[in-house]
């Protein structure tokens, strides 16, 4: 992962960004872990993973939403991409 930054707004949510060398690798990796729901066309994919809602961009954008904080973040992180 190359960075991680918490969302504007009401709810506790996150944006990571995925070194661009990785991306694909890392993008497989977690829709292996999780259950897809939607996709658009290659653009984004939504999944579920651990009740939380992930949305991949193919760009190697992630935003995390429903999360309690930075911690939980890069726990979630951790879990997906070992």
């Amino acid at each position: 992962m190359s960075r991680i930054e918490e969302a504007c707004g009401e709810g506790r949510d996150f944006v990571v960004i995925l070194k661009y060398a990785k991306r694909e690798e890392a993008i497989k990796r977690i829709l292996e872990k999780c259950e897809v729901g939607r996709s658009f066309k290659g653009v984004l994919t939504k999944v579920k993973c651990k009740g939380k809602e992930v949305s991949i961009f193919a760009t190697g954008k992630l935003i995390i939403k429903g999360l309690t904080g930075r911690k939980s973040a890069e726990k979630m992180l951790e879990d997906l991409l070992a």
